[in-house]
């Protein structure tokens, strides 16, 4: 990811007078910013969502050392899933994502595509205003969060048609934001573990790499045509550097839209460098969350201008999660109950 100091523009006050007003001011202008988050309107409505039910299980998380493609903090480790969750068949699109009351700050627009230019905490803010809709319990404290959702980027930054990640004006948070020590344990919507998201990415396919078939090693940052990937995602050869519209694809096995390719997914970890298995290396893990801290969130299943070979399962990268990027966007789990 390119990475740039941003400089935010100095207010200047006259006097102690100024001083302790602008203060005052900035803190009830904090204390309101948030509570859209917190709360919905009323104006909402449900957006229509296929939802895939994923019954709980084992698997092997990561990927074969042997492979040429593979990330650089890759470790195979051995999963166990005790709570079965439903998730969206598709990447949350620009619809969805305003039928709960949120600008939509796509670059390309289009009803059916992807929403993008949103960060972590961003989505957070989604899914809590999906939870509070349905009546349920909503998994993240926002209260600590500030600046404006869809906000932050300008002219004056240099890569703002790419992204922004200026922390005193895009939407962020602070502090522990789970309300529950066990993520899995909440019942409203959130974003998934990155073992969630493997798990269903993978859909039990163990003997290819992708549900489309192997996928050959090349140089990353060159495109070549991956022909196990043409009838199942949108990357650098096919997708004529651009977004597409959700489910133009074939699913994987479970039925999940573009989980390879198109936009990358937000995911509730901190990837940082820390494999899964930080505490315990080597050890079997039971619904695993992984690192506790960290300075980047994941991003999961490649994008639409990315090397045919990394756009898999496996395949993780970070960054910020406060920063607004084009190529990022986000897929919704909710537990089931039983």
């Amino acid at each position: 990811m390119k990475q740039s100091t941003l400089s935010s523009t100095g207010l200047v006050l006259i006097g102690a007078l100024t001083v302790a007003c602008s203060a005052r001011d900035e803190a009830n202008d904090h204390e309101s910013s948030h509570q859209p988050y917190d709360a919905i309107s009323g104006s909402e409505t449900s957006p229509a969502i296929d939802w895939i039910e994923i019954t709980h299980g084992s698997f092997t998380f990561g990927s074969d050392p042997d492979y040429p493609c593979r990330g650089g903090d890759e470790k195979q480790v051995p999963v166990t899933l005790t709570r079965s969750f439903v998730i969206a068949a598709t990447e949350v699109t620009q619809a969805q994502w305003e039928a709960l009351v949120l600008p939509n700050p796509s670059k390309n627009v289009g009803a059916d595509k992807p929403v993008t230019f949103i960060n972590f905490y961003e989505a957070l803010v989604w899914c809590n205003k999906l939870s509070l809709l349905e009546g349920l319990e909503t998994c993240y404290d926002l209260s600590t969060c500030r600046n404006e959702v869809g906000t932050g980027c300008g002219p004056d930054d240099p890569w703002e048609e790419e992204g922004c990640w200026d922390e005193s004006r895009v939407f962020t948070c602070s502090g522990e934001i789970h309300k529950f020590a066990d993520w899995y344990a909440c019942p409203g919507y959130r974003l998934p573990t990155t073992a969630e998201w493997e798990y269903a990415a993978k859909a039990n396919v163990t003997e290819t790499r992708t549900y489309g078939g192997d996928l050959i090693g090349e140089q990353i940052g060159h495109c070549s045509e991956q022909p196990s990937l043409n009838d199942i995602a949108w990357y650098c050869f096919n997708s004529g550097d651009e977004l597409h519209p959700v489910a133009q694809k074939l699913p994987n096995p479970w039925g999940l839209y573009d989980t390879l390719g198109n936009v990358v997914e937000w995911e509730d970890y901190f990837s940082d460098g820390q494999p899964l298995d930080y505490q315990n290396p080597d050890e079997s893990m039971i619904d695993p969350i992984g690192p506790l801290s960290g300075e980047e969130k994941g991003h999961r299943g490649g994008m639409f201008g990315d090397t045919g070979c990394i756009v898999n399962p496996t395949w993780g990268i970070g960054f910020y999660p406060h920063g607004r990027l084009y190529l990022a966007g986000f897929r919704p789990v909710r537990t089931i109950f039983e």
